[in-house]
Parts: structure tokens; C-alpha cells; sequence
């Protein structure tokens, strides 16, 4: 049997007599909510400025490029050497410069300056750069460190380079080798945390373009969507019952829901590209979609949201079924779950698991409150009315106080996890004080509509137009503050708090901790970790905790069994001094041969150049059965060092 459809009502008078009803009542109406509407506005625009145009540090103009060599759009016969930029002002502590050749990412050591801190140098690692067209990025700070400039040259080049061979010494005096240098992408990001690691780095060695803009775009999109949806759905089952018998209520969540599954499908669908490395169009098959799982809770979370808004048109095309005892739970329920997986957007830093809690609780009341606003400024308000109109309006502002405390203290307490105190020095915790300003002129032009309301509404049977059109406009300002609210939010998830570390969490199964020591010196202090001790792809971590600078180079390498069939493996470390490097499995080190075999680190230090003592680390088959081949550990190679030790954990 089919279902009875809603018996759908409207109470609209004509289109003339509410203009000259409004036209009339505008001339009568009083100034006092103007004032509180302009007063808010003004304050957002305050916020602005106090965000972001009251910065410290703010520099008055970029520093900028007047020479480079190679030249921007020169074509060279070979790979250069090194990359020089000259600039009009002298560049401070932070100079990065990363290279993209032909899409693909190149590790880069860090640059040096000379020419009283006007010409920047970075040294281009042999073998060199491949032929095709290259991409140099560049980022500097001014001499109070904060950022000043970035730009980017392109050059392409001719030939491939010559492939080198590393030599690795073993105790026969013969020679295994590899063709190439084993290498892969990254870049360097200073790392967050503490005092004591400031001078550090962290490393990831698999960068992946991920496609910011339709991310953001898509985010913005689902998460105004979905919101609208759910507020909407709250204020009709806990204070406007009526309003599924209007058409307009109707219209207005189908179109909601509309407009979240498109935002979805592109945020969902960035999210995959993201995941993949692939281009944003191949994220648009569903197959693409599957990657999100490997992702991380985020990525699941992604995954979810996109299922949840899907399955949340049951109630959006019949809002009915929210005032159905029979079906009112699941018809909330299923938009709630899409709008808690906006709440899993972010999940690391200190204390993820009640990070997650909050961002749900967060993500929640904002839907409520945001969604709201949007449904009396857009259905409810729309025009005079019956009683229920002035229930309608009642009932939301008692439900959205609640919504409105949830979402101020949630808030607060992702803020002083996330930035803590730093809230001026970076640009989460700039935007995070932009925010705070938006939602605190969401509650005072939110409260004094609510307040304007009850004083007004206690007695009233009827929404006349001159109340009609004087709260429209109040919570339309309130919709449109809280959707530039939105856009934040989503800003700052693209941006890192002071208090998360952005180094890849994984799990390792082998570590190795590397000392080489002169005398009471210690001169390399350097811990090696392997994500697996079986054959196959090997995630790598590298943290260096002594010399804290000089490093000029720095290699692991990784000797297979004598009678191994693969050479010995030369990982290139990017790392000048404290601080940690990371690659991950899934472009990790190929191990495939089951055995003992030898980890060693070499270093060119300022104490010379520095070969650890080789230590033995077992290497088991697939099924995780005992390796079958051995090795005989050579004696320690020590340049200059006297005495050598290897701490193995």
C-alpha cells in the first residue's frame, strides 16, 4: 500500500497586498533592531581588523625575487646543480624551497644564504633532476621570522641524468650495489610542539597534493547543506509540527538536501583525489571512494558522511515522518549521524579521543542552531502567518539557547586544545580568534532577536507581517553571519594548530637506536625504525637527536644477506641536524630478500665524516617464518672517530 502524502497547506496572501502591508509597516517600524543589526555587522568588521590587520609581526610588503638562476622559463641541457634566488630584502630563519618536476616532488636539503642574507641557495641532490618541466617553490620570512614572500620559477630541462651507483663496503672486500639512489618525495615543515624541539624538523617523504580548493568548497557546501537539513528537521519536531503541512517547508529541505549531496559529492570525491594522488576528476568514481577507508578515521569519516546524507533523503523528502512516533527516530537520526561526521574532521593532536568528542557535540549543536536560523529566516518567516508560526518562533528560541551554549563551550575547549595560548603567532589561531568574533556577533544579534520575541510573541495568536518582516531580517543576519562562520571552520581545517604534531602516526615493528660517540662526545645519535620485519615494502622513520646541527649528509643503509639476490638499499636522510623523516609503507623501502641483514648510518658531520658500527636486524618471509640466510658482521668503519658504539634497542 502506498503511504498518505501530507496534506500540504498554504497561507500566503497575494503578492500585492504584502507589498503594500510592507510598504506601510516599514514606514512605522521602530529603529531599535536596526540599531542592534548594524551595531553587529559593525562588530564582525571589528573582528576583521582585530584578527588579522592588529596581527604583530604583520609585514607591510613581500619580500620578492629580482634574479634567479636557472631563469624563469629557461630551458637548460642538464639538471643544475643548484637553484639561486636573489631578492630585494634579506630573508630570515625560515627558507624553504621545494621542486616538482613533471608533478613529481623532489627532496631538497635546506637552503643556505649569503650576500648579506640576500641571495638564498639550495643544492640539487645527485643525480640530479629529471628531464621534463620543473616547478621551484619558494617560501621565506623577514628577519622578525615571519612569513614574507612565496613564489615559484619553472625551467625545464632536456636530458635525463646520468644514473649514479652507491657502493657499499662489506667484510670480503667486495662491493654490492644499486643503480640510483633510493629516493622519494617530501617536504620539510617545521615542527610543532615544545620549546626544546623548535629548532627541529619533520620530514614527510611522501607528500601528496591535496587538492585544497574543491576540498575546502566541497566542505563549506556539505556541511551548510546538512545543517540546514537537521535544524530544520529539530525545530519541526520540537516546535512546529504544522510546518510539514506547508509546501514551502517542503520544497525548502528537498532543496537542502539537494544542495548537501552535491557538496558531499565533491568534498568526498576531493577527499579520495586527495588520498590517491589522482587527479580531482578520477576522485568522482565510486571506486575512488574505496581509498577513504586506508585514510585514517577523517577519511572514513568522509566515507560515512556521504552514505549518512544519502540515506537522510527518507526524511528530508518526507519531513512527516519526524512527528511520527513510528518512524521520528530514525527520520532524526540518520541526518545526526551525517552531521556528527563533520565532527570527525579533525583527529590529532592532545587528547584525539576527546577532540573527536567535542568536534561531534560541536558539529551538532552548530547544525541546530546555524540550520534554524536558516529554516525561520527562509520558510517560516517568509510571511504573516497562524498561531503556529509564533509557536514555531517561541519553541526554536528556548531549543537554540541550549544549541547556542553547547556550541560555545565545545568551541572553546577544541581551541585551547588545539592553539592553547598561541592564538596570534600562526594562522590557526588567527582565524580561530576571526571565528570566535563571528559567532560572539551570532549571539548578540541572536539573543537580541530571541529576547525582541518573547516580549513581543508572549501574547500574540497571529505572525502579522510588520513582525514577520522585522524578525526575517534579524535572523537573516544571524543565517548570514553563521555562514561566514561556516567558511572558517572549514579554513581552519586546512590549517595545523600549534599543539598537533603533522608527522605520519605508524606503527613500527623494528627499531634501532645508532650512537657514535668520541670519547664522553656524542657526536651522532640517530634511531632507525621499520614498519615491518617481514619482506615486502618497508615504511621507514628516522629521528636524529644528536648533532642538533652541521649535518650536511646523512644516509641509512640497509645491507642484504650475502647471498641475497638484491643490492644494498641507500636511503638519503634530508635532515641537517635534530629532528625526524618519515616514509611510509605504501612507497616504502623494497626488502625482499628474507635474512639477517645489516643497518648502518653514515653522516658528514662538523666532526668529520661518521660510519656507525653495522647491526644485524632479522628480516623474516611472508608467513613470518625464521630467515634461512645469514650474515658475518664487518668490523666498525670509523672516519675519524676513535671509539664507536652501537646501542641496539
Amino acid at each position: 500500500m502506498n503511504e498518505p502524502t501530507p496534506v500540504l497547506r498554504g497561507r500566503r496572501p497575494s503578492a500585492r497586498s504584502l507589498t503594500s502591508s510592507s510598504t506601510s509597516v516599514s514606514r512605522r517600524l521602530g529603529t531599535g533592531f536596526g540599531r542592534s543589526v548594524r551595531f553587529g555587522l559593525a562588530f564582525v568588521l571589528i573582528g576583521f581588523v582585530g584578527a588579522f590587520g592588529l596581527a604583530p609581526g604583520t609585514a607591510l610588503a613581500e619580500n620578492e625575487v629580482i634574479k634567479s638562476e636557472p631563469a624563469d622559463g629557461a630551458t637548460l641541457a642538464t639538471s643544475p646543480a643548484e637553484i639561486v634566488f636573489t631578492f630585494t630584502e634579506e630573508v630570515g630563519e625560515l627558507r624553504i624551497v621545494s621542486v616538482e618536476c613533471n608533478a613529481e616532488p623532489y627532496i631538497l636539503p635546506a637552503p643556505t644564504l649569503s650576500g648579506n642574507s640576500r641571495m638564498m641557495t639550495v643544492e640539487i641532490p645527485a643525480p640530479g633532476l629529471p628531464k621534463g618541466l620543473c616547478v621551484a617553490t619558494w617560501r621565506v620570512s623577514d628577519d622578525d621570522d615571519e612569513p614574507n614572500g612565496s613564489a615559484q620559477i619553472s625551467f625545464s630541462i632536456e636530458a635525463d641524468p646520468a644514473p649514479t651507483t652507491v657502493a657499499v663496503e662489506t667484510d670480503d672486500a667486495t662491493t654490492s650495489t644499486l643503480e640510483g639512489t633510493t629516493t622519494t618525495d617530501g617536504t620539510a615543515t617545521p615542527a610543532a610542539g615544545s620549546a626544546d624541539t623548535s629548532d627541529s624538523v619533520i620530514i614527510d617523504l611522501n607528500r601528496v597534493d591535496t587538492g585544497k580548493g574543491p576540498l575546502w568548497l566541497g566542505r563549506v557546501l556539505s556541511t551548510l547543506g546538512i545543517a540546514a537539513v537537521f535544524g530544520a528537521l529539530i525545530v519541526i519536531a520540537a516546535a512546529w509540527p504544522e510546518g510539514v503541512e506547508y509546501l514551502i517547508t517542503v520544497r525548502f529541505l528537498r532543496s537542502a538536501w539537494v544542495f548537501a549531496l552535491i557538496g558531499t559529492l565533491l568534498f568526498t570525491s576531493a577527499a579520495a583525489a586527495a588520498v590517491s594522488g589522482s587527479s580531482l576528476g578520477s576522485g568522482f568514481s565510486p571506486g575512488a571512494w574505496m581509498d577513504l577507508l586506508d585514510a585514517g578515521w577523517s577519511g572514513r569519516a568522509a566515507l560515512l558522511r556521504l552514505i549518512f546524507v544519502i540515506a537522510s533523503a527518507w526524511a528530508a523528502f518526507r519531513p512527516d515522518r519526524v512527528i511520527d512516533p513510528v518512524t521520528q527516530m530514525a527520520a532524526l537520526g540518520l541526518p545526526a549521524l551525517a552531521v556528527a561526521m563533520i565532527g570527525v574532521g579533525r583527529v590529532d593532536g592532545d587528547l584525539a579521543a576527546v577532540g573527536v568528542l567535542l568536534g561531534i557535540a560541536h558539529a551538532l549543536a552548530m547544525a541546530v542552531w546555524v540550520g534554524g536560523v536558516i529554516l525561520l529566516a527562509r520558510v517560516v518567516l517568509s510571511g504573516p502567518g497562524e498561531e503556529d508560526l509564533v509557536h514555531a518562533v517561541r519553541g526554536f528560541a528556548r531549543i537554540s539557547v541550549l544549541a547556542i551554549v553547547v556550541t560555545i563551550v565545545t568551541g572553546l575547549g577544541q581551541m585551547f586544545r588545539l592553539d592553547g595560548g598561541n592564538l596570534f603567532n600562526n594562522g590557526h589561531g588567527r582565524v580561530t580568534v576571526l571565528k570566535v568574533v563571528l559567532v560572539a556577533a551570532m549571539v548578540f544579534i541572536g539573543l537580541s532577536a530571541r529576547q525582541f520575541a518573547q516580549q513581543r510573541l508572549a501574547r500574540a495568536h497571529e505572525m502579522t507581517v510588520p513582525m514577520a518582516d522585522r524578525l526575517r531580517r534579524a535572523f537573516g543576519t544571524e543565517a548570514a553571519i553563521g555562514l561566514v562562520t561556516l567558511l572558517a571552520s572549514s579554513w581552519l581545517l586546512a590549517l595545523t594548530p600549534v599543539n598537533v604534531d603533522t608527522s605520519p602516526s605508524i606503527d613500527y615493528s623494528i627499531e634501532r637506536r645508532v650512537q657514535v660517540a668520541d670519547g664522553e662526545t656524542t657526536v651522532l645519535d640517530v634511531t632507525v625504525k621499520l614498519t615491518s620485519d617481514r619482506v615486502g615494502l618497508n615504511g621507514l622513520e628516522v629521528v636524529v637527536d644528536a648533532p642538533a646541527d652541521g649535518i650536511s649528509v646523512l644516509e641509512v643503509v640497509f645491507t642484504p644477506p650475502v647471498d641475497g639476490v638484491s643490492g644494498a638499499i641507500v636511503q638519503p636522510v634530508p635532515l641537517t641536524g635534530t629532528g625526524r623523516a618519515v616514509r611510509t609503507a605504501a612507497a616504502g623501502l623494497p626488502i625482499e630478500v628474507a635474512g639477517d641483514w645489516l643497518l648502518q648510518v653514515n653522516a658528514d658531520t662538523a666532526a668529520g665524516l661518521v660510519r656507525s658500527d653495522p647491526i644485524a636486524i632479522s628480516i623474516a618471509t611472508v608467513d613470518g617464518t625464521a630467515p634461512t640466510t645469514s650474515i658475518t658482521v664487518p668490523e666498525a668503519i670509523l672516519v675519524p672517530i676513535e671509539t664507536t658504539t652501537s646501542v641496539p634497542n
